[in-house]
C-alpha cells in the first residue's frame, strides 16, 4: 500500500511542476534571460537525421517522444520563435527532459531516415508529412505516430510551455489546444503566422 501511495505522489508531483511553472512563467519569464542561449546547441538535439534511432534513443531516456519544427530560410516567424521562445533557458530545460527536439528544413537536402526507415532529403520528408509552410511544430510519439500538429508561429515561452504540458497530460486525447489554453486561462490569438514553401510571409 505504502508503495501505491509513493507512486500516485510521483505521478501528482509530475503532473504539478509543470503547472507550477507555468502558473509562475509569466514572473519568470517576462524578465527576459539576461543571457538567452543559441537554440541550435541548446533547444535542438544535434540529430543525424534517423527517426528510427531518435525513438529509441527517446525511450531509453524515458522522454515522451519527439518534437519536430518545420522551417526554412527566409521564415520571419521561425527567426521570431527562435530569437524570443526557442532561446530561453526554461523552455530548453523543460522540454529538454521530456523531448528529442528536431529542427526540419522543409526546402533542404540533408538525408533523413523517416518513420519507416525509407531514406530521403528533408524536403521530401517535408512534403511527406504534409508541411509545405513554416513554422509548424509536430509531436510524435514513442510509436512514430504523429499526435499533435500545431501550425504557425507561437509568440511567447509561456504559451510554448502550455503546449509541451499539454501534450505531456495527454490532453491531445480530449480536448482541443485552444480549449486547453483558455482552461488555464489564455485566450488564443486569432491569427495564424506562416510562411509558405516559396518564402514569402501571409
Amino acid at each position: 500500500m505504502f508503495l501505491a501511495l509513493s507512486e500516485m505522489a510521483t505521478d501528482f508531483i509530475r503532473r504539478l511542476v509543470p503547472m507550477v511553472l507555468l502558473l509562475l512563467g509569466s514572473d519568470i519569464l517576462a524578465q527576459e534571460d539576461p543571457e538567452p542561449r543559441d537554440p541550435r546547441e541548446y533547444f535542438f538535439t544535434q540529430s543525424f537525421g534517423d527517426f528510427p534511432e531518435e525513438l529509441t534513443e527517446a525511450k531509453k531516456a524515458g522522454k515522451i517522444g519527439l518534437m519536430l519544427f518545420f522551417e526554412q530560410d527566409g521564415c520571419a516567424y521561425c527567426r521570431a520563435m527562435m530569437n524570443k521562445v526557442l532561446n530561453q533557458r526554461p523552455v530548453q530545460d523543460w522540454y529538454g527532459k521530456r523531448f528529442v527536439s528536431i529542427a526540419v528544413d522543409i526546402r533542404g537536402d540533408v538525408e533523413l531516415t523517416d518513420f519507416d526507415g525509407v531514406t530521403l532529403p528533408s524536403k521530401a520528408f517535408a512534403i511527406q508529412r504534409r508541411t509545405v509552410m513554416t513554422p509548424v511544430i509536430t509531436f510524435i510519439d514513442l510509436n512514430g505516430s504523429e499526435i499533435f500538429r500545431k501550425w504557425g508561429m507561437i509568440s511567447t515561452p509561456e504559451e510554448f510551455l502550455l503546449m509541451g504540458a499539454y501534450i505531456e497530460e495527454k490532453r491531445y486525447l480530449d480536448i482541443s489546444f485552444d480549449d486547453y489554453a483558455r482552461q488555464k486561462g489564455r485566450e488564443p490569438g486569432p491569427e495564424v503566422f506562416l510562411t509558405p514553401v516559396d518564402g514569402h510571409e501571409q
